[in-house]
């Protein structure tokens, strides 16, 4: 049995992509998926979920399929596997910013950017905030606050060429103990 952590993007924000994560956890428990042991956390699709045959590529077709059948909605879906969850935490450049977990966000990515459009990138204009990539992780410190700032998930996407769904890291210390609870 492998264990996943499947991230939905931009669903039950600002009344947009309603999807009511009881009918969800019924609509992916259904048997033809092959999933089981199926938890969310808060409205905003955060997923954990237990399947034998799956790899991270099936998950995330899968899930994708699952919402756009169920809920009508072709959406970004982004998985990782339990085991390499430690290692996103660990990751972490900006670790003074743990005190405050709204400030420092993982923007979880579908690929890995292209080193050519990193090395483009120049995050010093959009300073105070901090920006780090790891693989397929993006770590952005927001020291005022990510509501005001310049340094949003689509202007990285557009900037990096990849697809990605951010969580605080309040949300991913939370979605780090659910892996760890025993089913």
């Amino acid at each position: 049995m492998s264990r996943f952590v499947v991230l939905l993007r931009g669903i039950n924000v600002g009344g947009h992509n309603k999807v009511p994560m009881a009918e969800l956890r019924d609509a992916l428990g259904r048997p033809e998926h092959g999933f089981d042991a199926i938890s969310t956390y808060i409205q905003s699709g955060n997923i954990v979920l237990d399947t034998p045959e799956h790899n991270e590529a099936e998950v995330v077709t899968t899930v994708h399929d699952v919402v756009a059948d169920r809920f009508g909605l072709d959406i970004a879906v982004v998985a990782r596997a339990a085991q390499t969850w430690p290692d996103i935490l660990g990751a972490n450049p900006f670790p003074e910013a743990e005190a405050d977990p709204k400030r420092l966000h993982v923007f979880l990515c579908d690929e890995q950017p292209d080193g050519a459009r990193l090395a483009e990138f120049d995050p010093s204009g959009y300073e105070p905030d901090r920006f780090r990539a790891d693989g397929r992780q993006l770590y952005v410190c927001y020291d005022r606050g990510a509501g005001t700032s310049k340094l949003t998930g689509a202007l990285l996407e557009r900037k990096l060429g990849v697809r990605a769904t951010a969580r605080n890291w309040a949300t991913m210390l939370t979605l780090s103990e659910m892996l760890s609870r025993t089913v």
